[in-house]
């Protein structure tokens, strides 16, 4: 009997503990960087000061407040340039166990696409876009016989609001991308995170370009949600997907159990999984029986998961390839059958019946509690023959 129900803790602490390490080591190095930094902050800024066209005479600072601005967070924005490659190397080591190759080579493309564009444009956008930017407005603003004169401290919070927009949206960009391989677009949280990354994103940029920079809001933030659904556009679907993750329960004698449902297709000639029970993990595969791909992907992932069972839907799980049988009989996996593909058990005309069995029957190899009106159940009358409309049969199931 199930008591109660037990997320895998240890695998989620493992996992939280892995990823407060490396978060960890990325601060170590952003402090470390930024200290550095902060030595030399006073000749960056002469440096950079100087690449505009102005006189000194020209450029003012009217407060004091504003110039610890401007030091402070030149020396946050370089520590975060110089310590990027390595927080790029952490995030690539986090998320590579349980990655195929050619997912592995796809993050790893885009985490260092957004490294190098981050760590070429930001310095090139300081010293030689808005030097140039500085001097077009100039001109055209240039009025006789009044003199310019420039607060720095302005340009200063312009140039740097602009910068941390792209890096912002670089990360956000990244992070969709990195959700969209981690997350599959059927599962349940594929949504929810995708929103929950543009919430975030769109917030942080809705801050960052405050003031003169607020028009730029609305066009950057529509830029990014188009680039992120041509993101999720250029990456493949995966033949085999983690679409529900389920959770562990605990039986009387506190062992546990960890239900997955492979939800086989068998090429669209199997009844689909509507509503699964929420204590399973649900994995979608076209045909697992005739794509070695497929069979790759589902022993992958029950090896990551530590299942105590697998039930297929379509068949009767006699034609899983013998590498998947031999894994789960080394694991001590159990493989249950349903049998869906036989539409037996109903009326078949009956669908409402057919499917209230479906579940029934799921539901009841999942160690769930069901409640159903037991008159409905008969003894199945046999090949050649139909059951009434309205009563259903519940089978033996085979277990390999």
């Amino acid at each position: 009997m199930d008591v109660t129900l037990s997320d895998s803790i240890d695998g989620v602490s493992t996992h939280f503990n892995e990823a407060f390490r490396l978060v960890k080591n990325w601060l170590i190095s952003f402090l470390f960087a930024s200290i550095i930094i902060s030595i030399f902050i006073d000749d960056i800024i002469s440096i950079w000061i100087s690449s505009f066209e102005f006189q000194i005479s020209e450029l003012t600072v009217y407060s004091p407040e504003r110039w610890l601005r401007m030091r402070w967070g030149t020396v946050m924005l370089a520590g975060l340039i110089i310590s990027i490659p390595y927080a790029s190397f952490l995030i690539s080591k986090f998320v590579d166990p349980g990655l195929y190759s050619f997912e592995r080579k796809f993050i790893r493309y885009l985490i260092g696409f957004s490294t190098m564009v981050i760590c070429t444009i930001i310095p090139y956008c300081w010293f030689v876009i808005s030097p140039k930017m500085m001097s077009v407005l100039t001109e055209v603003t240039a009025i006789e016989e009044i003199s310019a004169s420039y607060d720095i401290s302005i340009i200063y919070t312009i140039v740097l609001g602009i910068t941390w927009s792209i890096v912002i949206s670089l990360i956000s960009l990244t992070s969709q991308g990195i959700a969209a391989i981690l997350v599959h677009r059927d599962n349940i949280d594929s949504v929810p995170v995708k929103w929950r990354i543009h919430m975030i994103s769109l917030f942080i940029l809705f801050l960052l370009l405050s003031g003169p920079l607020t028009p730029l809001w609305l066009p950057l933030s529509i830029s990014v949600i188009l680039l992120t659904e041509i993101i999720h556009g250029l990456i493949p679907s995966k033949s085999t997907s983690l679409i529900q993750f389920g959770f562990t329960t605990l039986n009387a004698d506190g062992s546990s159990n960890r239900i997955a449902v492979l939800d086989c297709r068998c090429e669209d000639s199997c009844p689909a999984l509507i509503s699964p029970p929420s204590n399973v993990a649900v994995i979608r595969t076209e045909s697992i029986c005739l794509h070695e791909e497929s069979n790759e992907r589902l022993i992958q992932i029950l090896k990551s998961n530590k299942y105590t069972k697998l039930i297929v839907t379509g068949c009767n799980s006699s034609p899983i390839p013998k590498a998947t049988r031999d894994y789960l009989n080394l694991s001590n996996i159990e493989l249950v059958g349903l049998s869906w593909l036989d539409k037996r058990g109903f009326h078949p005309e009956d669908a409402k019946f057919a499917e209230k069995r479906r579940m029934i029957q799921l539901n009841l190899e999942s160690k769930n509690h069901v409640n159903f009106d037991d008159s409905i159940v008969i003894d199945d009358p046999g090949w050649g023959r139909y059951i009434p409309p309205g009563y259903i049969s519940l089978p033996q199931y085979e277990e390999i």
